[in-house]
Order: structure tokens, then sequence, then C-alpha cells
């Protein structure tokens, strides 16, 4: 537990829930995530939930989540509007990266969409690895769906995904919003060994899933080009509709080269206008 002055930092509470489930009413216009997921975090012992008191009154909440070796991801990170302006989301922030190094962590990584906490985040220290654009696809009837490799199969997949164009764009993490991970022969194994990877005729295009947000196949990342990804592209789309699945979302860098694949494989623009971040610090 952290105190300064009146401000206590605490673990989240069953208790708080109805407090949480108030402070968030205005987010997004009422359709914030953490009234649902609240009993999942407050019941999860391996992240750090957090609550920020003034005066007795929660007026914060923020999470720590270790996800994988050396890292941790950061999310959750509210603020009343009642209590706005007055610094408390850095003094948040600062206590969870102060937490992340004291538990030994090498590196904490995050997302965001939200233009005011970017200089936040920046003015600590974060560096931007991806600008992510979503496209879409809606499921289509009448094809093959894509192939899951095994795990020994995905190894080996690794030189050609390092070589794909545009590869060094997503500055080797998956355009993840739920945790972005390192990208590696070991994550593709990983993935694969968790039915999340897809390959396409011959091995020459890639795709590693990741967990969705809605009725959809969601990508995290594409690796290949032309034909080949096209076709695994459409297969996604063919997959999405024999799971009865709304559609495929794909999370792209801005100015990655498949962006014309993609189109040509009749995806579009999921938020053209919009902002979706990843950010990392090292510790």
């Amino acid at each position: 537990m952290a105190t300064a002055g009146e401000l206590t930092i605490r673990p989240v509470r069953p208790a708080d829930r109805d407090r949480v489930v108030e402070l968030t009413k205005d987010i997004w216009n009422g359709h914030d995530y953490i009234p649902a997921v609240f009993d999942d975090w407050v019941g999860d012992a391996a992240s750090s939930f957090q609550a920020l008191e003034v005066d007795g009154e929660v007026v914060g909440l923020q999470r720590l989540r270790p996800y994988a070796p050396g890292l941790v991801w950061y999310e959750g990170l509210r603020i009343a509007t009642s209590h706005r302006r007055r610094g408390l989301a850095r003094a948040m922030l600062e206590s969870a990266i102060a937490e992340a190094h004291e538990q030994g962590r090498g590196e904490m990584r995050l997302a965001t969409g939200n233009l005011d906490a970017v200089h936040l985040f920046e003015s600590v220290g974060f560096q931007r690895l991806l600008d992510v654009r979503w496209w879409r696809g809606l499921r289509v009837e009448g094809g093959e769906s894509a192939r899951i490799p095994s795990p020994a199969e995905a190894e080996k997949l690794w030189p050609a995904v390092a070589a794909s164009p545009g590869i060094e764009l997503f500055h080797g993490v998956m355009a993840d919003f739920n945790g972005a991970r390192d990208l590696s022969a070991a994550e593709l194994a990983r993935l694969a060994e968790t039915g999340m990877l897809r390959v396409g005729p011959g091995g020459r295009a890639v795709a590693g899933l990741r967990r969705p947000w809605g009725n959809n196949i969601a990508v995290g990342f594409l690796a290949g080009a032309g034909g080949s990804l096209r076709e695994l592209l459409m297969a996604l789309r063919f997959e999405a509709d024999a799971d009865g699945l709304d559609d495929v979302v794909v999370s792209l860098p801005r100015e990655h080269p498949a962006a014309d694949d993609l189109l040509a494989s009749g995806y579009d623009f999921a938020n053209a206008d919009d902002h979706s971040y990843i950010y990392a610090l090292k510790l």
C-alpha cells in the first residue's frame, strides 16, 4: 500500500464494485469494459488491480498484469470525472512503474487510443512502438479455412516471417491490445500450440491471432505478400463464416505494405479516424 498525504493506493476489493461501476459510467459513453471484467480482475492473484482513494473515496483505478517473462502489461487507468486535472493519473502511473521495477520486471507495455493519455505516458518516458490501423473483412461463405501448423513447423517459419515486407514496422511485437508479446520463433510456436496461428499455401503467408474483443477473428500480425497473403486473408474470412463469426479484424502498423493486399481481399479500414497506439517503457 502506498500513501502520500490524503492519497492512498490500495488493492481493489469486491466491496468496491458499486463505486467502480459509478466511476466508469461516463467512460466511452457508458461502454467501459471494466465493470464486465471486475470479478476476474479482483480474483486474479497474479496481477495487481489497484484503487486510488482521496479522503477515503475511490477516485482512480489501474492494473499491472505480468504476461510474459520480464514483461508487465499496464491497463485500466481511470480517474473519476470529479478528480481529473489534479495530477492523480500521473501519481498512479508513477506508483505502478515503481512497483514493476521493484518486482524485477524488465519492461512495461500498454495500449491506448486516448490522446490525453498519450501525453502522460510519453512524459514519463514511454516510447511508441506501434501506431495501429484496424482493418475489417466480413465473413464469406464457400471456401476453406486457413491451416493451423504444428509448433515445430511454426518455429521453422520464423526466417520467412522475419524477412517479410513491413515486418520491421511491428518493432518486434504483436499488435495486440491485450498484451503485446515479442515476435520470435518461440512466439510462433506458442501461438500454434494454442491454436492461434494460421498459414497460407506453402507457409508463404502467416497470421498470428489475438484474443478478440467482439464476435470475430482478430489478427495481431501478418507476414507475406501478394497472392499467398491474399489467399490467407480470404481463408480467414471463410473461417469466420464457418465458425459463425461476424468478421475478421486485422491490426497493422500504419503504412504497412499489406494494405494493398487487404483491399484486394475485401477488407476496409475499421478505424481510419481513430488513434490506437502501443507503448513500452524499459525499467
